[in-house]
């Protein structure tokens, strides 16, 4: 594929109808030279500055169980209903119905779990063997680091001699089952019907840490308070008689939020268990996060309990220490500006023994990124909030935490950094500096008396030109008002500290962000046909967090149950049975004139369910059947009106990308399936292009099946394996594109698809995976060049922003000298190495200046090559050799461990991680054609990989440009500064960026 020679406009990156084959992507960039000052905007213009969320919402909680036994029913059964009148405290909060066992996930029917039975009135009733439910919001500690749960439980209705059992469970995850034996929960307690007492902790077993008796009863009265704190307390009190307990080994801290699960054994199916006294106690919580489930937006990090695993906890556990629908993960960096660097192992950790249940830096000045960015919701505004600590038990000195929103994904996190978009460090005596493009901002107030030798930390940031910010530092704002430059739509946060005493430990803990972009929710289009409403959640819920529901007005009262099954701000409800007209055949004639009341009655028969609801979808492709832009708005704005408090999505086709989209709409997605990523990169950037507003969010529609698999809708002339192939196209450009929030999978149609479609199944269970759990992926490359004229390396974000500029004339003694990049000591931030021609020898640095090693490998005349040659984690050296074309690669810097001949005189050698195994392979570039050839393994034999991409002259260069962990090859142009990159071997285009000046010689690595 020849590529466009001078592109002329900037493409953004970024239909239920079949598609052509891919097309060539053009694609045009900004360009941005090196070594100006960083540029700036005209101060804001917005009104006033903007108003911090409140992310930290809390306070008790009770559901009394008290309600009308005639509103048990099928099939609600009355579990949340009425919670209005029911319940008390600082927000309503639904019960979700989880499976309660310990080998499947599948919650059992409705019945098993009913509140206010005519036999039982003003309980919550538990039959017919085992089940569970959970709360939609954590329990959470108090400033003293306390919570209670209190109930009044009877295990087994008419009994005071069974073994069997009710359970308080407490587990910081909220996709665990509610057994109190699995290895996710984080405290678990039961109460036999004879009186007998156990408590559990996660991985235990079926053994207790701690038992004890009381005398047999009718009912029990609990109560379990939890100390976070360093005594590592509970206080268990059942029937009066308290039992001091203390965690077992091996728990450093109880965790300060987790979810409360009630759950019942039953042997005997006719056997009853009852949560509440009939007289108005139910079940208590001392103090509940409301901000954490209140939506499907808010992100949270409380660093609770997660074990200490290879990177030190940073990233063990995320989906359970996460509360939230959205999970990401980190990555650490130095803290210290100039060219990116790893910081020490060690110098980031969570839940450490000195510092648990929190974020600490114990070895001095570092910093983390959150691998997903703060991003504008439709508000055009986002707030950040995390809790620093400077020095762990000091309130004075000059011990530093920072709380920064960069704007670049590749930043080294330092405050005073010139890619900062705004920063604000603290010390540990309560001095405040306020940063933006390095450069020190004036504060309204400069300092705060501490407290404690902890500070709450708010950034909200008015995106764009509008260029407003608002900063609070423990209540008090410290700033607000215009910026000298604009603000970005989509920051990297990023957590740091800056040690001045030995010793001392910085912490940081509960973080919070009102949205991240990113690919934040995974899950399918119409899990639940209103053509045979069977609820297929639970079959796919190992590997999603957000599936749409279409067509389910909750009319008819037989199938309105599911929404006690979907977790918190899980399930998307699609509205256009309540919104549209249609003919005999079902087909969608036009608007409803009645849509608004429709939308009111809707509303109110999902009654106190509302939380569960993440999304509202107003119509699938409205513009294909007929609808005018006038009506599309209406209804936008009609759904608005009914769900004030739910983000809106709207869906077009590939056929009407132009065509208006409505305001109200947070979310915007289309479809185009079978066309290939080249045709849906442009779609895409047409589709963004029309966007209402810059602060809307996109949805992408992956293909789930083919032709024929009991659906007419499939991709025609298709293979599973095409379509798994497909599937990771969608899932690298969300990696590409941080406003792709949605992969919303065309359709699951039942549990036969893993074994009619197990290629695409496969991936979609791996990709949903990586999403909910935050599995941790490497970043996408950077580029870079060396400056030969000031013997300087420059490095610029994925998302273009430069880095830094660091000297290497400490390295480099001639003009003939190479630089090169990779990770010598392991896996982490690639820097600088230097290779002297002139006498065949490697200076590989850590740090970008100082030598760490010097390797003598090869003969004059040849070639330098880096790489990971067996897959064992750390770069190594290597030599291409032109006079025999040779390859000669070691995996000690000392021998070769792989020779290989390969290639034809007059080409070019490039390595790289080809098939995505972690292994750097052999390949060769030939200049005259623009052809490249790649192997996958370090074996001679023909190529695996054979295309064309590039023009005369360009120079070829290697990368992981989508962070999916599979390199692929791409080209630097010196006439114009671009570097472009390649997919889908040579026929996409999915990355380019202009960097550099005339004269520099091309790098690309991953910077952090």
């Amino acid at each position: 594929m020849a590529l466009p020679r001078h592109p002329a406009t900037l493409l953004r990156r970024a239909g239920r109808r079949l598609g052509a084959a891919a097309t060539l992507l053009s694609l045009a960039v900004a360009t941005a030279g090196l070594g100006a000052a960083p540029s700036t905007a005209a101060p804001a213009t917005a009104a006033s500055a903007p108003v911090p969320a409140n992310l930290t919402a809390a306070g008790p909680f009770r559901d009394s169980f008290q309600q009308d036994p005639a509103l048990d029913t099928d099939p609600l059964y009355g579990l949340n209903v009425g919670l209005d009148r029911r319940q008390n405290g600082v927000r309503t909060t639904s019960w979700t119905r989880v499976s309660g066992r310990w080998d499947t996930t599948a919650a059992p029917p409705p019945y098993y779990v009913q509140t206010s039975h005519p036999a039982q009135p003003n309980r919550m009733v538990f039959s017919l063997g085992v089940s569970a439910v959970m709360l939609g919001a954590p329990a959470v500690a108090d400033q003293d680091g306390r919570f209670t749960v209190s109930t009044v439980v009877d295990p087994v209705v008419g009994d005071t001699a069974s073994a069997d059992w009710a359970s308080i469970v407490l587990s910081r995850s909220h996709r665990a089952t509610g057994y109190v034996t699995n290895s996710d929960v984080d405290l678990g307690f039961i109460v036999s019907s004879s009186g007998k007492l156990s408590l559990f902790h996660g991985g235990g077993g079926e053994t207790p840490f701690w038992t004890g008796t009381v005398p047999a009863a009718d009912k029990y009265a609990v109560s379990l308070t939890v100390s976070s704190g360093a005594d590592r307390a509970l206080a268990l009190t059942v029937n009066g008689t308290v039992f001091p307990v203390t965690a077992p080994a091996g728990v450093n801290r109880w965790p300060s939020s987790a979810f409360l699960y009630l759950g019942a054994y039953l042997s005997d199916r006719n056997s009853v268990t009852t949560f509440g006294d009939g007289a108005g106690t139910g079940v208590n919580v001392s103090r509940i996060d409301a901000s954490a489930t209140a939506g499907a937006k808010p992100f949270v990090d409380t660093f609770d309990g997660s074990p200490a695993g290879g990177d030190h906890g940073l990233n063990d556990d995320l989906s359970a220490r996460q509360p939230t629908v959205v999970s990401a993960n980190y990555t650490a960096v130095s803290g210290v500006q100039g060219l990116a660097a790893s910081p020490p192992a060690g110098s980031v950790r969570v839940n450490d023994p000195v510092a648990p249940n929190a974020l600490s830096f114990p070895q001095g000045t570092a910093a983390v990124r959150l691998d997903k960015p703060a991003t504008a919701d439709l508000s055009g505004t986002y707030t950040v909030h995390a809790r620093l600590t400077p020095a762990v038990g000091s309130t004075g000195g000059t011990d530093a935490a920072s709380l920064l929103v960069s704007n670049g994904s590749g930043s080294t996190g330092a405050v005073d950094a010139r890619d900062v978009a705004l920063g604000l460090q603290v010390q540990a005596g309560g001095a405040l500096t306020l940063y933006q493009g390095g450069r020190q901002l004036p504060l309204t107030v400069g300092s705060v008396t501490p407290a404690s030798d902890t500070y709450d930390v708010s950034l909200a940031l008015a995106a764009g030109t509008a260029g407003q910010a608002t900063v609070t530092v423990n209540g008090t704002t410290v700033f607000a008002g215009p910026t000298p430059a604009a603000l970005p739509r989509d920051g990297y946060v990023y957590l740091g500290s800056r040690r001045t005493t030995p010793g001392a430990v910085g912490t940081a803990d509960d973080l919070r962000v009102t949205m991240l972009g990113g690919l934040d929710y995974y899950g399918y289009f119409d899990i639940m046909d209103p053509r045979d409403n069977i609820d297929h959640s639970p079959e796919v819920a190992p590997w999603t967090n957000m599936n749409n529901y279409i067509g389910q007005d909750l009319a008819n009262p037989r199938y309105s149950g599911f929404l006690d099954y979907c977790a918190p701000a899980s399930c998307v409800l699609d509205v256009y049975s309540v919104v549209t007209l249609k003919d005999a055949q079902g087909n969608i004639t036009g608007p409803d004139p009645n849509a608004a009341a429709n939308l009111a009655a809707l509303r109110g028969r999902i009654g106190s369910n509302l939380d569960k609801i993440s999304m509202i979808y107003l119509l699938d492709e409205p513009y294909y059947h007929g609808f005018t832009p006038d009506q599309v708005q209406t209804g936008a704005d009609q759904v608005r009106t009914a769900f004030p408090d739910k983000p809106i999505a709207y869906t077009t086709d590939a056929y009407n990308l132009t065509r208006p989209v409505p305001r109200a709409a947070d979310f915007v997605g289309f479809d185009h399936y079978c066309a290939g990523r080249g045709r849906l990169q442009q779609e895409l950037a047409t589709l963004q292009g029309a966007l209402a507003s810059p602060d809307q969010h996109l949805v992408l529609f992956p293909e789930s099946f083919i032709t024929g698999l009991d659906h007419p809708n499939g991709c025609e002339n298709s293979t599973d394996a095409a379509l798994a192939a497909d599937n990771a196209d969608y899932r690298a450009m969300a990696a590409q594109n941080p406003r792709i929030v949605y992969l919303q999978n065309f359709r699951w149609l039942d549990s036969k698809q893993p074994g009619t479609m197990p290629l695409t199944t496969a991936r979609q269970q791996a990709i949903g995976k990586a999403v909910i759990n935050a599995t941790p992926a490497g970043p996408a490359t950077g580029v870079g060049v060396y400056r030969p004229g000031d013997r300087t390396v420059s490095e610029n974000s994925h998302n273009d922003t430069l880095l830094g500029v660091g000297p290497v004339a400490g390295l480099v003694t001639g003009p003939d000298d190479v630089v090169l990049t990779g990770h010598w000591n392991g896996p982490g931030t690639d820097t600088v190495a230097v290779y002297h021609r002139d006498t065949a020898t490697f200076v590989l640095t850590d740090d970008n200046a100082t030598p760490a090693a010097t390797v003598r490998f090869g003969v004059t005349g040849d070639i330098p090559l880096v790489g990971d040659w067996s897959g064992r984690g750390r770069t190594t050296v290597g030599v291409y050799r032109p006079s025999d074309q040779n390859f000669y690669l070691s995996d000690d810097n000392a021998t070769p461990t792989y020779t290989i001949k390969y290639g034809n005189p007059g080409w070019t050698p490039l390595v790289g991680n080809w098939s995505g195994t972690g292994t750097t392979t052999i390949g060769a570039y030939d200049p005259t054609t623009q052809m490249f050839y790649l192997r996958d393994s370090n074996t001679p034999g023909d190529a695996d990989h054979r295309f064309k991409f590039g023009n005369p002259g360009d120079t070829p260069v290697k990368g992981d440009w989508d962070g999916t962990g599979i390199d692929t090859v791409g080209i630097y142009r010196s006439t114009d500064r671009s570097f472009y990159a390649s997919a889908n071997e040579g026929t996409v285009i999915p990355y380019a960026v202009v960097f550099g000046n005339p004269g520099d010689i091309p790098l690309t690595g991953n910077w952090g």
